[in-house]
């Protein structure tokens, strides 16, 4: 509906969801889920915004919208190391980004005063900006507009984390207030696990994951929580390469909630890691199509991408059919990634597949038109059939690109010579050496006596 500029019809869907959670605030994933649509700083996006305010300038839902787009643009500007290792350009961005961001909330509440989600993004920017004085007076409106929200009380509690100058007291005495709720919204206890999860993390930090994974284990005696289960498994994943067990993990992660997009994306990773490609590649559909364009999914395409092609070479000379898969898979991954296609060109040529072998070549340098090596393999598999006017025209574009390449000048002299063009390939013999190509050199002084 965004994207296909339905303005109207997107404002009634975002308002029913609004609405749900009007009438039951233990209701409240849907909103959120709703709005983090608008999880996106890609600036394509900053004109469909402005078109959407326009169109219906009086509505709250495009206000809303924009406001995370600046939200999130501002915490990828901070980026999320510990701020002793945050530049103070990347806090300014922050700040610029989240002026933009609070000004949209401001009239977006001013039209809707009953907005979780932006009460939600407030306290998240305010505290990392920490302006405690402005904490304190959306966590008294907060309280009073939303009294049964676990969100809600998870973000104040995340505002008393030691880290934000609070303490692991302070934490527990907020999640014992927030208990007297619970006959309204069960999920209350679950705060008490993010004391634990926070503990977790700075074990992790540390590089004590057993401390750590003992931690998320208490955090789970408070009530199951997709973000204990997905943390957990990354200590299993990423440190510990403990890949049954992370995926133990995050399968739990997802069933209690299938519409985030982070879990799929991490057991993705696992399933790589397991070399099971087809869960992985259908972990990677499911991300993408609930963030279409994620930044993180694309990263962690092109990683594995690469991450195979190492694979292949790794198995090169003692499996070659494997080494094809590998590549093959790493295209699947990263339909961009010139070197699998050239890879796999090289595979095929061993296995005497000339024909299949030309096109992979072809598809390398259409992805990059500088690779150096797949002209060279061209130039070896047309020569099989004598296609020495062909194998020029290809040396005649690399060159055209890489003007100062003694050795595509050292190639395509070659060529001449085997179409009997002495004089072209002395020129370009001449042109090799001169620009320092010493076989060149070698061959045009021989030649030339």
């Amino acid at each position: 509906l965004f994207e296909d500029e339905q303005f109207e019809k997107l404002n009634s869907v975002l308002a029913q969801y609004q609405e749900i959670f009007e009438n039951d605030q233990a209701d409240e994933y849907k909103v959120y889920d709703a709005y983090d649509t608008f999880y996106y700083t890609d600036s394509f996006y900053e004109d469909l915004y402005r078109n959407w305010i326009n169109a219906t300038p009086d509505a709250y839902q495009p206000y809303l919208a924009i406001a995370n787009y600046y939200y999130l643009k501002g915490w990828e500007s901070r980026g999320h190391k510990w701020a002793k290792d945050t530049s103070e350009k990347q806090f300014e961005d922050m700040r610029l980004n989240f002026e933009k961001a609070v000004a949209n909330l401001y009239t977006a509440l001013e039209i809707n005063p009953n907005l979780v989600v932006a009460y939600n993004n407030l306290i998240g920017m305010y505290n990392a900006n920490g302006d405690d004085e402005l904490i304190d007076r959306v966590v008294e409106k907060m309280n009073l507009l939303f009294p049964y929200s676990f969100i809600i009380k998870a973000a104040i509690l995340n505002t008393k984390e030691p880290r934000w100058g609070g303490s692991y007291r302070q934490m527990e005495e907020f999640a014992r207030q927030a208990e007297k709720f619970s006959d309204k919204n069960p999920r209350m206890a679950i705060l008490y696990g993010f004391i634990y999860s926070d503990q977790a993390k700075r074990f992790a930090h540390k590089k004590q994951y057993e401390k750590a994974l003992k931690l998320y284990t208490k955090a789970l005696d408070f009530g199951d929580h997709g973000t204990f289960y997905n943390e957990r498994a990354r200590i299993y994943y990423y440190n510990l390469k403990l890949y049954d067990q992370a995926l133990e993990n995050v399968n739990r992660s997802i069933e209690l909630r299938p519409v985030l997009y982070e879990y799929p994306l991490m057991r993705s990773r696992i399933y790589y890691s397991l070399k099971d490609f087809d869960k992985a590649f259908s972990d990677l559909h499911t991300v993408e199509t609930i963030k279409p364009g994620n930044s993180e999914a694309k990263k962690w395409k092109k990683w594995a991408s690469k991450n195979m092609v190492e694979w292949g070479h790794y198995v090169f000379k003692e499996d070659i059919q494997k080494a094809l898969e590998y590549y093959g898979v790493a295209l699947e991954f990263d339909e961009s990634n010139y070197q699998a296609y050239h890879w796999r060109g090289v595979v095929k040529t061993r296995l005497n597949d000339f024909e299949s072998s030309l096109s992979d070549f072809q598809a390398a340098i259409e992805k990059n038109p500088h690779y150096f090596e797949s002209y060279h393999m061209i130039d070896y598999v047309l020569a099989k059939e004598h296609k020495w006017d062909e194998i020029i025209h290809y040396w005649d574009s690399f060159i055209e690109l890489e003007p100062d390449h003694a050795e595509a000048y050292f190639e395509r002299s070659g060529t001449h010579y085997h179409n009997n063009d002495m004089v072209s390939a002395m020129h370009d013999l001449k042109k090799a050496c001169e620009l320092g190509n010493k076989k060149a050199c070698g061959k045009y002084n021989e030649i030339g006596k």
